[in-house]
Order: C-alpha cells, then structure tokens, then sequence
C-alpha cells in the first residue's frame, strides 16, 4: 500500500518533526512513502532520505494521506489539505483552540473559533468562551473540561491517538464506526541500545533540576519557582532553563520575587548532544502541565532516555503514566505537593534515582518506534481497502445496474441493497473501534 505524509518537517523547532524524522524510516519498511511534505507538495525534506530495501510505492494505487494535526499554527496548511481529501488524521493534541484561533484570523473571522466551540459542545459554553478571552482562570477552565478538537477530524477515515484521555473524548464525539487507535508515543532515538544511563551515588551540592521546550503559562514554571522558594535553604535546588524562553525577563522577575534567581540558568537553544550530556548530568527534570492540551510528551519520552525522575501534573496522558516512573503533582494542591518532593528528594536522593530508573524501563518496553509504524500501516491498509471497496461500490456498481435497468423505480430497488453494502464497508459506518 501506498501513504502519503503531512507533517511539520523542521526537526530543529518541532517534536512532531522529530517524531516525523524518526518514525518514516520504520514506516518505510512496511509501505510505500509517495510523498512526504508539510502541506500541498514541494520538495521532500533533506532528511527523508529511505534506508533498506523497504516497498516502492506502487503504481496505479492511490496513496491514502495521513495527517498530523496538533495545536501550532503550522498544522494549519495540514488541516487545510484535509479538507480537499479526507484521510488518517494522527491527533498530537487534543485541545486545538489555538489552532482555530489562527484559522479564525486567518480566514478574516474572528469569532469562527467561538462557533466552533458551540458546535461541538452546544450553546450552553458560549458565556464561558466569552469570558475565557478575558480572564485566564475561564480561559484555563475551559481548556480544562472543553478540548475543541471535533471540527478537525469531522472528515477523518480514521484517528490515532496517544492516550486514553484522547481516545475516550474521540469516542463521545466521532460519528459512530469511525476506526479510532490508541498507540503510545513512540520514542525518537533508540532506546536500550546503550544499555540503561549510569546514574552515580547522591553526591555533593545542589539538586539540579532541568527543564526543555518552550515556556508558556501551562508549563507551571512560576508555581515550581513559588514552591522552591519556601525551601529553609533554596540554594540546595538549581535550574537550567533549555529551549523558548522567549518571556525570560518577566520569568526572572518572578524568581526574584520567590528568592530563587541566583540559582537559574537561561541556557536557550543548544545542539542535541549538549542537550543530552545536560540531561545525563541532571538530578531531576519538570513537565508539569496544566491545563493540558491533551497532548503525550516528546519531552518525557527524552527524559527517561536520560532515567530522569521527572516532576508531572496529575492530568490527561500525564495522569495515565505509571505511578512509580514519574512524581504526579495534584494540580488542586500543587505548591503542598511540589514542596513535599522536593525535601523528600533533598534527603532520599537514592528513591528518586529508582523513579528514573523505571522510567527509562517504562520507555524501553512501551515506546517501540517498530511496533508504532506496524500497527499504524495496518490501519492504514485497512483504511485504504475500505476507502477502495466503497468508491467501487457507491461509482461503479450503481452506474453499472442503472444501464441495466428499464426505469428508476428498478434502480432504487437496487440502490437500497448497495447502499446497504456501503454502509456496512465504509469505515464511518463499519460499527467497529480499534
């Protein structure tokens, strides 16, 4: 079978790029790649270059398109080719407000996102929209128990996911049939070939606490600054700040405020190999998130690569994750929470140690590159042939019995019987979940 890949193909400013980069090798394998671009077509990017002797892609066979759709503008081109021909949508969040905020901008109709939110969960949300885009605490709200993400797999023959939190929100609200799969997250490097990071003994110093990606209000860095402040001794913790920061100024303020600024480091953008020898050399790293926009994190499948133990928000994909692999802070009582992991982790560095130890073990036997690609072609395949056996149904079948039939009261007795066939091929109507 043949695929056809829209995504965000700049690895350098995109984790669905890096994930793009690293799985299309394992789907090479098993498929033919016709194309592999970030929207309409262009040149492929320099590094989809196909290694091994993996299928060709066939000819005379439509490639069925498979489009990554997250919650950055740059998604934006992708879900405009999905409306020209529907295909396999892969959901990396499940709140795509700010999406359809650029949409909405983009299209010169500035309160499109609003209706689309009605659409989907009914009149009754609009004040809280309205509110939402004056008050952070409504706007946190409704992210919270609103995730808009109906108007952008309407179309879709089928949706990946990567958590339950996503597959069971899809499941409320996709048209009854529409094949829906859960897989985990697939890790972008090659995990286990080393053999699990050496972590040495507790040794002097501070704890050293790392934190990549890009610092928006949801990333919890004030709240873990305020709780760090209440330390007796803030000196015995120290951050380094990797990646956007693009608010770096009104962020040190606040760590002014809290007592801990003399103890941060802004380090930005670094190659990867220096951002690996800073994670190998960290005690500790934070991916809280609250509200979450649904999404499973690149960044934490990074961190274990590293067997760091890693502060989580108890929400969503976050809240799935294994109890005894990551450290989950309630977002209701998060600055008690953090402050109790932090002087635990300060006088039993050893528990902590284990935390990232499993956490690497978690990565190694969940977040297979291979296993991803081979459950992903398979419901690609089966989308394709559904998609085939209706179009040869529903365009050729009928045409052929019109010609055979003397009136159109013949031809709609025969109309019901294929209409029937239809429904039961095309996956929308197929009555089956993945």
């Amino acid at each position: 079978m043949n695929i056809s890949w829209y995504s965000p193909l700049d690895p350098e400013s995109s984790e669905i790029a890096r994930y793009s980069a690293h799985l299309l090798p394992h789907l090479a394998q098993l498929a033919g790649i016709a194309a592999v671009a970030d929207s309409d077509g262009g040149a492929p990017p320099d590094w989809w270059k196909p290694e091994g002797p993996g299928p060709a892609p066939e000819k005379g066979v439509a490639p069925l398109p498979v489009y990554h759709i997250g919650n950055n503008p740059v998604h934006l081109p992708i879900y405009k080719r999905s409306l020209q021909e529907p295909g396999l949508v892969v959901l990396h969040d499940l709140s795509l407000v700010d999406l359809a905020r650029h949409l909405s901008h983009d299209l010169e109709q500035p309160g499109l996102w609003k209706e689309m939110m009605c659409r989907q969960y009914g009149d009754e949300v609009r004040a809280l929209v309205n509110r939402s885009e004056n008050s952070v605490a409504d706007y946190n709200d409704m992210l919270a128990r609103y995730p808009l993400f109906q108007p952008f797999v309407a179309g879709a023959l089928g949706v990946v996911v990567h958590s339950r939190y996503a597959r069971d929100a899809l499941q409320r609200q996709l048209p009854p049939g529409t094949p829906l799969l859960q897989l985990n997250l697939p890790a972008t490097g090659s995990p286990g070939e080393a053999g699990e990071p050496a972590r040495s003994a507790a040794r002097p110093g501070p704890l050293r606490f790392v934190f990549c990606g890009h610092v928006g209000p949801n990333r919890r860095l004030i709240q873990f600054m305020e709780a760090w402040g209440q330390l007796p001794t803030p000196a015995a913790i120290t951050l380094d700040l990797f990646g956007n920061i693009s608010s770096s100024r009104q962020l040190l303020q606040y760590a002014e405020h809290f007592g801990v600024a003399d103890h941060i480091r802004l380090r930005g953008y670094v190659s990867d190999a220096e951002l690996d020898e800073a994670l190998h050399s960290a005690d500790f790293a934070i991916n809280l998130r609250w509200p979450t926009m649904g999404e499973a994190s690149a960044s934490q499948l990074r961190y274990w690569s590293a067997a760091l133990p890693t502060l989580v928000s108890d929400v969503g994909w976050y809240g799935e994750l294994p109890d005894d692999a990551v450290c989950k802070i309630s977002v209701d009582n998060e600055t008690a929470d953090l402050l109790a992991v932090f002087e635990d982790a300060l006088s039993s560095p050893d528990k902590y140690r284990r935390i990232g130890q499993r956490g690497w073990q978690q990565l190694n036997s969940a977040h297979s590159a291979g296993y991803y690609a081979r459950e992903l072609v398979a419901l690609a395949a089966r989308l394709s042939d559904d998609r085939l056996g209706y179009r040869m149904l529903d365009q050729q079948l009928v045409s052929v019995i019109a010609s055979m039939c003397e009136n159109d009261n013949d031809t709609r007795l025969f109309r019901d019987a294929i209409e029937t066939a239809v429904a039961t091929v095309h996956p929308q109507n197929s009555g089956k979940q993945i």
